[in-house]
Formats: structure tokens, sequence, C-alpha cells
């Protein structure tokens, strides 16, 4: 279970010795291999879609009237997202070749649903299928789409170089397009229906639109801390480290400046040393005599 949290469905390390097929493309394959405890953030745009199916599965038991009221609408929406993505990217195609586009694009370059690394989707990269809202899957999905319009073919060696190829991500790229029109149309309505029905129950609004401006305050703070911290230890570095002042005029060190010797001190020892040996002149004739 832990390695499936970690990594979803196919890895790197067997990249290298499992042959790539995309005569199938469809979601019912990529089902057989998906778990609801794979990341989101690792995803392709099909797994996501396979995120909604299961959404859809696990909306069984309501516990409330705000429940009762919102799980039946969620549910036809997850199931209306999922049956239009089948039906506009993976149910025909005009060729092998545009089956092969469709499916690196969508399902993964391994056709197997994921994604080499995390891909930064608008929500927490550790998240798994199994907690994700229906708001988040939007938005991921919608990102892998994006990504799809936005990019060049030109930018792709492979499609520079075989004109049916171009043509048929071309055509990805349009449908793509229309999609994102779709989610948006969704989401909207999504949104709509979830205020109206809390407003309804007297349920107050949660969590991630709320929590995310203080996140990034509290995120904007700790920077700003850092900022002044590092500061303060650079003031302090040049303060020890200041170099000594040199003598601008001729730029040497200055001289040390030794107290002169006054004549009156000199004469005072001179004086006590001859009375040290008047005394010890004086003390060897005592014992002489």
């Amino acid at each position: 279970m832990a390695q499936q949290q970690t990594n979803n469905a196919h890895t790197n390390n067997d990249s290298q010795t499992t042959p790539v097929s995309f005569s199938d493309v469809s979601l019912e394959t990529l089902q057989k291999s998906f778990n609801d405890t794979y990341k989101v953030s690792k995803g392709s745009a099909s797994q996501v879609v396979l995120g909604f199916r299961g959404m859809a599965s696990r909306l069984q038991d309501p516990q409330n009237e705000y429940q009762q009221e919102l799980y039946p609408q969620l549910k036809q929406m997850c199931t209306n997202v999922f049956n239009k993505y089948n039906e506009t990217f993976l149910t025909s195609f005009s060729s092998d070749v545009e089956r092969q586009v469709y499916g690196a694009n969508l399902n993964g370059n391994r056709n197997s649903g994921s994604l080499y690394r995390s891909i930064p989707s608008g929500v927490n990269r550790n998240l798994t299928y199994n907690y994700a809202q229906f708001g988040q899957l939007l938005r991921v999905l919608s990102g892998r789409l994006r990504f799809v319009v936005n990019r060049d073919a030109d930018s792709v060696q492979r499609y520079k170089d075989s004109v049916d190829e171009t043509s048929a991500y071309q055509k990805l790229q349009t449908k793509s397009a229309e999609f994102l029109t779709y989610l948006e149309t969704v989401s909207a309505e999504w949104d709509t229906f979830v205020k109206s029905t809390r407003t309804k129950f007297s349920v107050e609004e949660t969590h991630e639109k709320k929590e995310r401006p203080q996140r990034q305050q509290r995120d904007q703070r700790d920077q700003r801390d850092q900022r002044d911290q590092r500061q303060q230890r650079d003031q302090r570095q040049q303060r020890e480290y200041r170099p000594r002042q040199y003598n601008t005029a001729n730029d040497e060190r200055p001289r040390r400046q030794y107290k002169p010797v006054h004549k009156a001190e000199s004469t005072s020892l001179q004086s006590k040393e001859g009375d040290w040996k008047q005394v010890s002149s004086k003390r060897s004739n005592t014992h002489r005599s």
C-alpha cells in the first residue's frame, strides 16, 4: 500500500523493461491498474477522470439532510464528466497515429495513467484520490488539458518530423480547448449548487478557500522574518570583520605610540640604586670588623 501511494502504477524502473503499447487507450484498461490511494498530482488527465468515477462510487451513505441533497447531484456531475471525457477523446480514432498521440498525451507516455513525477496542479502534491474533492479534481483536469492546448507542436521533435502526428496533436488541442469550456460550465454550476444548498441547510463554508489567504499571509510573514534575520546577521558580520583603518597619507599602519620616560624618574631610580649600593657596602664592612 505504501508503494502504491508513492508510485502511481508503473514506475520509472519498469519503463526500461515493459514494452509500451497504445493499441488500447481506453479508460476501462486504465481502470484495471487504478487505485484511489494514488496521488492526484502524479495522475494524467485520464487517471484524474477515473478519480471522478471513484468519487461517484463512494457517495452511497449520506449521514444528514445536507448530504442527502448534495450527494445525488455530485454523483451525477461526476458521471457526466467521466462520460463526456470518454466520448470526446477515447471512443473513436481516425488512425492508429491519432490513437497513439491521444493516448500518450492523455494517459501518459507509458499509457499507464501515471506521470513520471508530480506536476504542480493547484492541490497538495500528496493529495490522494480518496480524499480529493470535486473542485480539486476539476482543477487538476483543467490544468492537464490546458498544458496540451498551450504547448507548441513544434516543441516536440517527433511532431516536427511527422505531418500525421502534428495533425493529430492539433486536433487534440482543438478538442481539449472545447472540453475546457465545458469544465468551466461544470465548475460554475457546482459552485452555484453548493452555495444554495449550504444556505438552505445553514451550513457554513469551510476550509480551502478561507484557509488559503491565511496560509499565504503566514508564508509571507515567515519569509519576511527570514529576510530580516539574514540582514541582521550580515550587519553583525560586517562589524566583526571590518578591516582596520590605516594611515591614508602613506598607506602604512600607524606606529604604536610609547610614553616617554621622564628624567625625574630616571634620577630617582639612580638614587635608589646608589642608596642600595651604600647600604650593601656598610653591611660588608660590619661583617669584616
